[in-house]
């Protein structure tokens, strides 16, 4: 389970930076200890710091660090998993004045050899293979936020170009209802298993299956590609319908904006 712990956080740290490397106007810094990942954007939802390992002598000066080095008045979110360190991570950067968010999600893994069908629902389910496509991805997950993101298009037309190479570790999908784009998936590709992204339904189209159908067509892309487990961060709502297909849960994440 430790393993599968560190493989979220390297997967989810890659994830944060793999399009933004060469991106103009972004930045990903990596000095061996934590990941820094800067869109240029003033989103937290593409600024992170992420993944970090500091011996528990040093951690509260590198906690300054990182923070010191954080370009000015623009948002950034520090993730903390189970793999992070020291364990008191968490605790420590409350104590630095960035309490974390109120909601804490679920770190969870699956074995892809187990997955099973899941009901059919009324969803063309199309793997994201063009700019439109991929706009239509943006597209479901901007209104998410109140009130609808403006970056999250921005982000993802900033980085299509990437997005859409046929190496790209991450696999976009999209759940059209009547040619409507309703609901999305993504797989990423890396440190040795499957990490699942942006499992989200438009808000009226919800309660059908949607979820379970984009999570099911990730995971069999994962399988497909030969990769043995999944791993994702479910939020309260979004861990019930994981762990009916079967996810188990291995330790909590939590966000800190640092403002």
């Amino acid at each position: 389970m430790t393993d599968l712990a560190d493989a979220l956080g390297r997967n989810h740290a890659e994830h944060a930076a793999h399009l933004l490397r060469g991106t103009p106007g972004a930045r990903v810094d990596e000095p061996g200890d934590v990941l820094v990942a800067d869109s240029g954007l003033a989103d937290d939802t593409f600024n992170m710091v992420i993944n970090a390992r500091f011996p528990e002598e040093t951690a509260d000066e590198r906690i300054a660090e990182v923070v010191a080095s954080l370009p000015k008045g623009r948002p950034f979110t520090w993730w903390v998993g189970p793999n992070s360190l020291p364990t008191d991570l968490s605790e420590r950067l409350a104590e630095a004045g960035f309490p974390p968010v109120p909601e804490v999600e679920s770190a969870m893994w699956f074995q892809v050899s187990e997955l099973a069908e899941t009901r059919p629902t009324d969803l063309e389910i199309v793997k994201v293979g063009t700019e439109g496509q991929l706009a239509d991805f943006a597209a479901v997950l901007a209104p998410l936020w109140t009130p609808p993101s403006p970056t999250v298009p921005e982000f993802y037309a900033m980085v299509a170009e990437r997005a859409l190479r046929p190496d790209c570790p991450a696999r976009f999908f999209v759940g059209y209802r009547d040619g409507e784009p309703v609901a999305t998936a993504e797989v990423f590709l890396s440190a040795g298993v499957a990490g699942i992204y942006n499992i989200a339904t438009a808000v009226e189209h919800r309660r059908r299956g949607y979820a379970a159908a984009l999570t099911s067509a990730v995971l069999a892309e994962a399988a497909n590609a030969g990769y043995g487990a999944a791993v994702l961060q479910a939020s309260e709502a979004g861990e019930l319908v994981y762990r009916e297909l079967g996810f188990r849960e291995m330790g909590a994440v939590r966000e800190h904006a640092l403002a």
